[in-house]
């Protein structure tokens, strides 16, 4: 539908907004991460509706319209995290992203975990769902599988994986998000939480894990420290077996995607892993880059 629109006229719009539209116009994004763009370039919920105002009237941009509508309250939580900079990647210390999450996770739950979420359980569970499919797709779910989710958040994909599995493991660096997401599955038995230090996966020494994901978390590692990222690369190769998979989903937030299927493609080189998807587009709700290594062997 958003490719037979054609872009709309958008010099009503502030420039930081129009990247983002040209993209949402075109069928490139979700009208969700459209919305999500447009607040980190404009700042406000006020300044985004009268961006749209601006624009020649077509089905659309009242997409747009009516999702500012709908999710008035989860858009409130989101824009808090944004107007208080904790929407932003944070470079530096582990410190700095488990005192960013705790105060998020605070504010907009679903908005700390997934930005694009606009603060809706309804569209997070969307999300998490199709990535319930992928991982069932590419054969990585079954009853006698055990997996470890790095960077866990308030435990969204324990609640949509657990079932599939026979055991799972989620861990965070922010005591505030594990607080929140042992609340959401406490009535799973086959699911553990702990909060991790975000150095390294040296506390599972001696584990063994069949697969290994992370949604979202590699980017902040990056951001941290490039080697914080290859760490834990090197630590999910010693505790995956031979065939076992890592599933990064988004290495990186830099906007070079090249950049991340070789940086990719050179540690699973090093650490003994192939690559059986490297950043290939995988979801429709959001723009995760899915990265597949699988353990030699």
């Amino acid at each position: 539908m958003m490719r037979d629109q054609g872009n709309a006229e958008l010099t009503g719009c502030p420039e930081a907004a129009r990247p983002a539209l040209v993209r949402y116009l075109a069928g490139e994004i979700s009208a969700e991460l459209a919305i999500m763009q447009l607040l980190l370039g404009l700042g406000g919920l006020a300044q985004i509706t009268e961006c749209l105002a601006a624009l020649p009237k077509q089905p659309a941009i009242r997409v747009l319209q009516n999702i500012l509508v709908r999710h008035q309250s989860g858009l409130a939580g989101t824009a808090a995290l944004v107007e208080e900079g904790l929407a932003r990647e944070r470079t530096g210390a582990i410190a700095a992203i488990r005192e960013q999450f705790d105060r998020a996770v605070a504010i907009a739950p679903e908005a700390a975990v997934a930005l694009y979420s606009l603060g809706s359980a309804e569209t997070l569970g969307r999300a998490t769902a199709e990535i319930a499919v992928r991982l069932d797709e590419w054969g990585l779910l079954g009853p006698n599988i055990t997996a470890l989710d790095i960077g866990c958040g308030i435990g969204r994909l324990e609640l949509a994986l657990a079932p599939r599995l026979r055991a799972m493991t989620g861990i965070d660096v922010s005591p505030g998000m594990i607080e929140e997401a042992q609340k959401r599955c406490a009535a799973l038995a086959n699911v553990g939480f702990a909060v991790c230090d975000g150095m390294s996966l040296a506390a599972f020494d001696g584990r063994c894990f069949d697969l290994i994901f992370a949604v979202d978390a590699f980017p902040y590692l990056v951001a941290a420290d490039p080697a914080l990222a290859e760490r834990h690369i090197a630590d999910a190769a010693h505790l995956l077996p031979r065939g076992g998979a890592l599933v990064i989903l988004n290495y990186s937030y830099r906007g070079d995607l090249d950049a991340d299927r070789n940086a990719v493609a050179d540690l699973s080189l090093r650490y003994g892993f192939t690559v059986e998807r490297n950043g290939t587009r995988d979801f429709t709700v959001w723009d995760g880059a899915t990265f597949l290594l699988r353990r030699k062997g």
